[in-house]
């Protein structure tokens, strides 16, 4: 009887009292899938349904209440006792189903446990939308935001362009995209906006749009969507995607993910998702709230992974290609040195950051580099960049007596020799 009671006891101790509000508090980290958590956590209640949603609860209660390792250094958001306006604010994210709007998925195990007293136990893979619901808390005044400094952040790094993009499935492109959904022209003009704001340099796409077939002339395999970054000048494309939901009782709610890719490597440096709560608003209006709470910290992703870089470097690509009209080809040699494309990734071995690159492809009338790693870093206050490198080659070549012209496009040099 004494070790029933005991471990009766226990159990109390371990979740709230009150089957209604049953919080565990047992949310473990397995791993961060993109923008959020994959969480191992259980739920408590009178039936299996219930015990699955109050798995969903539990994982937010623990995130905010108890902490998570390996989230927000371990720590709980909330600090301290809130004040009665920020405590009702967290209630009414368990007292209603907002608490929906951090749950990516739920994925409940098959074995059900019965409890003391009544009620069930049940296992569950949660997907916490983590970073979206420490900005929701601290938009609402719940949490203190820190800004990220911008500012601070260029001083070791040239911050890079970007160039905001819709979302394609598939095969589909950029101006189809943008046709099929009304709401993503509005999305991405707020993006840009935000990061405008934030005092970065930005490339339009519709301008590079109307561009990019003079440009395909000159590269006629080259998909229409490629052609608009290689000519846009952008080191960064931030993919938008949104869902727009309008609801006749509750208003409207928006989902929008970002998504930054470095155009020359195709490598992601940075994505953020977030799903609001439906609010008596416009669309375009809430988009621009997200937007705004979106970008400080999507920004701070992309400056970490390009400080990151300045020990790497900085990956370029370059294409020698030997013009129709010229009398010598790749395997001509050079000043009884060596033929030429063996002249060419000897100097590119000897001037790759950490002698890192990847030829493509080679024939007698091209030689490819798909990535040289050049040096990004910090040079008497100038930021060395793929100008540098390519003047580099330049003057190395009219030096070896032949005639060259060279073109920059975004992270991309191409080469003809005459």
């Amino acid at each position: 009887m004494l070790r029933r009671l005991f471990i009766s006891l226990l159990f109390v101790g371990f979740v709230s009292v009150g089957m209604a509000q049953n919080y565990t508090m047992d949310a473990t980290l397995e791993r961060i899938e993109g923008n959020y958590a994959v969480l191992k956590c259980s739920g408590i209640a009178a039936n299996k349904k219930e015990a699955i949603e109050m798995a969903k609860k539990s994982a937010v209660y623990t995130y905010l209440y108890s902490g998570i390792k390996g989230l927000n250094n371990d720590r709980p958001l909330i600090n301290g006792k809130p004040t009665r306006e920020n405590q009702e604010y967290l209630d009414r994210i368990f007292n209603t189903t907002n608490y929906m709007n951090y749950i990516h998925g739920c994925y409940p195990a098959k074995d059900v446990t019965k409890v003391p007293g009544g009620g069930v136990q049940i296992m569950a893979t949660v997907e916490l939308f983590h970073e979206s619901l420490q900005r929701t808390l601290e938009r609402a005044g719940v949490l203190k935001h820190v800004a990220v400094n911008l500012d601070e952040l260029t001083e070791t790094i040239a911050m890079p362009t970007i160039m905001v993009v819709p979302f394609c499935q598939g095969d589909e492109s950029y101006d189809a995209a943008i046709r099929k959904n009304i709401n993503m022209r509005m999305a991405i003009s707020k993006v840009n906006e935000g990061f405008i704001s934030r005092g970065v340099e930005t490339k339009d796409l519709l301008t590079c749009l109307a561009n990019a077939e003079t440009y395909r002339v000159r590269y006629p395999s080259m998909s229409l969507d490629d052609a608009i970054l290689a000519n846009s000048g952008a080191d960064v494309s931030v993919s938008v995607d949104i869902v727009v939901e309008n609801s006749a009782d509750y208003g409207v709610r928006v989902s929008m993910t970002l998504r930054a890719v470095e155009v020359a490597t195709g490598n992601t440096l940075a994505t953020v998702a977030e799903r609001s709560s439906f609010k008596r608003t416009t669309a375009d209006h809430l988009c621009a709230m997200m937007a705004k709470g979106m970008i400080d910290g999507f920004m701070k992703q992309i400056s970490e992974r390009m400080i990151k870089k300045t020990s790497t470097g900085q990956s370029v690509s370059v294409r020698f290609v030997i013009d129709p009209s010229s009398a010598i080809n790749m395997d001509t040699e050079i000043n009884n040195i060596m033929p030429l494309s063996d002249i060419l990734i000897s100097w590119v071995k000897r001037h790759a950051k950490g002698g890192r690159y990847h030829t493509q492809g080679r024939t007698e009338t091209m030689l490819v580099f798909s990535d040289i790693f050049i040096d990004n870093s910090l040079e008497n206050g100038m930021q060395n960049d793929i100008n540098d490198f390519a003047l580099a080659i330049y003057q190395y070549l009219k030096g070896l007596n032949l005639t060259i012209k060279r073109t920059i496009t975004g992270n991309s040099v191409d080469i003809i020799i005459y």
